[in-house]
């Protein structure tokens, strides 16, 4: 009894000629052209990401180079040669996995063997997959045999990391690299499989997919298959979505909308979804960058269709989003997510550092970073021009004596009644010259510090609350009234040690460190409260005298 054996779409549709392979017409031409013009080199280095043709398109040439009805530079698949090489019987045709065969032996069995001539073909090719996996000694073997090989035989090296390859095999080869194939070749390529198969597709899954492919078509082709098998012979977006854990684009634009307006808890909401959901946090933090970088690249450029690869309508949609940031706002969630990033794949927290990722994006007050204080700058010099907003200095009378100018909008800290570190249950240092906006300047070694005693969580925990003060060597962290828990917890005493140790080994000095919350209802109003009523939350910034 015959067992009919189902064979994978990527092993299935393997490109068979020069024109099957798709977004490498810079190779394939050239390719073409040495074998029509008999020029063809003794030594090839394929290179390129995963999945981009790279042992397909030598299978291709290694047809071309021994097919006895040549046609335009493209093998017939129809003599005997090609239908030997096709069904891997060539005796020829060697494919070595170098990953697995990357010892000096295999390399000196090659070697013995090329010395030999042909025994039916007209060329000997060696295929070696992922050559940079060869042992240094197999390396230094093969090198005279890969410089002065026999006239009939033809290396092919292929490998996805060309850096790890010594320069003594790049300067024997021709090196061809493999680029990226853009979404909409994988998509034409999955729309004929589609049809060949006699299945329905709809065009947007197919876009999906080659989004998700990231440039690699034998990856593509893997998804499709497995998106045929779970749809039943047929292919639905939201089929696809669930297979992959994926997130859809309206998470991306409402969170995004959400963090525009500085709505924390919608925003939180918005990523309770997508956990619920059953997405990954991680790829739901790696989404969001470059759902910035869209919007960013519409920002900045005139015509974002030509490096946004996407449909026409999303691409309105980020448009129209992009419209309401500002370029360096964009830039600063990128930089806050690509920190999410980093810290959620080295812990276990990822929904944590997403969720304080979101919040800083939210709370502007809460970064100090150049690209807030360039953003505040820029919305203040343009209401100034546009007359929106009129100054009016108040100035407290124990500073009479001074000269307040009303074009100055920066208020010392130490004139906005925050004296809260003066508590009498902890013993200070008279002689500290530290200052708040040292501990500022200082914050984010702090924070990292933290990280690396792997007090994770009390780090975390820091991130809700910011230095206000510093007074003979207390600091005071303040936390609003919803982060009221964040205190609680460091205050507790079995955390004091590591949080006053970590603070006096990055301050360089004997510090310690006072958690308060902050003040709900306020008798009377500071200079502080009468400048954010007058030009709002973006327009002040405090430093210390």
């Amino acid at each position: 009894m015959i067992v009919l054996t189902y064979t994978a779409l990527y092993r299935e549709w393997r490109p068979k000629t020069f024109n099957d392979v798709v977004g490498q017409e810079h190779i394939t031409t050239t390719l073409k052209n040495q074998i029509l013009n008999n020029r063809i080199a003794h030594a090839y280095l394929f290179c390129g990401t995963r999945g981009t043709g790279k042992t397909s398109t030598a299978k291709v040439f290694a047809k071309a180079l021994n097919c006895l009805n040549l046609k335009e530079g493209e093998p017939c698949n129809e003599c005997e040669m090609c239908r030997k090489i096709n069904e891997g019987l060539a005796i020829d045709v060697t494919e070595l996995d170098a990953a697995s065969n990357n010892g000096v032996d295999k390399i000196r069995d090659i070697i013995d063997d090329v010395k030999y001539p042909p025994q039916e073909s007209k060329y000997k090719v060696y295929i070696m997959d992922e050559v940079h996996m060869l042992s240094a000694g197999a390396v230094n073997a093969f090198l005279k045999t890969l410089e002065e090989p026999p006239n009939n035989v033809i290396f092919i090296l292929a490998t996805t990391d060309p850096q790890k390859l010594p320069i003594t095999i790049l300067s024997r080869c021709q090196r061809f690299d493999f680029k990226r194939i853009n979404n909409s070749e994988i998509t034409a390529r999955l729309k004929k499989i589609i049809d060949d198969q006699n299945m329905l597709a709809d065009d947007k899954s197919l876009n999906l997919i080659a989004r998700v492919s990231d440039g690699a078509m034998r990856d593509s082709l893997s998804i499709l298959d497995q998106a045929i098998s779970m749809g039943n012979g047929n292919v639905d977006y939201n089929t696809v979505v669930s297979m992959l854990g994926l997130v859809t684009n309206e998470h991306l634009f409402n969170l995004t909308n959400a963090v525009i307006q500085r709505n924390v808890e919608k925003s939180i909401k918005v990523i309770e979804d997508v956990i619920y959901s059953g997405k990954d946090i991680y790829l739901f933090i790696k989404d969001l960058i470059s759902h910035y970088r869209n919007l960013l690249m519409a920002k900045v450029t005139h015509n974002p269709e030509e490096v946004l690869d996407m449909s026409e309508e999303n691409i309105e949609l980020i448009k129209e989003q992009s419209s309401r940031l500002r370029a360096e706002e964009i830039m600063r969630c990128i930089r806050i997510l690509q920190e999410a990033e980093n810290n959620a794949k080295l812990s276990k927290q990822a929904r944590l550092y997403c969720e304080l990722a979101i919040i800083k994006m939210c709370k502007i007050e809460y970064d100090t970073s150049s690209e807030v204080m360039l953003t505040r700058l820029n919305k203040l010099e343009e209401s100034l021009r546009n007359g929106s907003i009129k100054v009016s200095t108040v100035v407290p009378q124990e500073n009479n004596s001074k000269d307040v100018k009303k074009k100055d909008i920066v208020i010392s800290k130490q004139e906005s009644n925050i004296n809260q570190n003066e508590d009498s249950y902890i013993t200070g240092n008279s002689d500290s010259k530290i200052t708040i906006n040292d501990v500022q300047k200082a914050w984010r070694d702090i924070l990292e510090g933290f990280k690396a005693r792997r007090a994770m969580v009390i780090g975390s925990l820091l991130q809700t609350g910011r230095p206000v003060s510093c007074s003979n060597g207390i600091v005071t962290v303040e936390f609003e009234q919803q982060y009221k828990f964040g205190r609680d917890r460091l205050s507790e005493s079995k955390n004091t040690p590591i949080i006053n140790e970590v603070f006096s080994e990055i301050l360089k000095e004997n510090i310690k460190v006072n958690f308060v919350v902050e003040e709900g209802n306020k008798i009377g109003k500071s200079t502080e409260d009468i400048l954010r009523e007058k030009l709002g939350e973006d327009f002040i910034d405090f430093i210390d005298e």
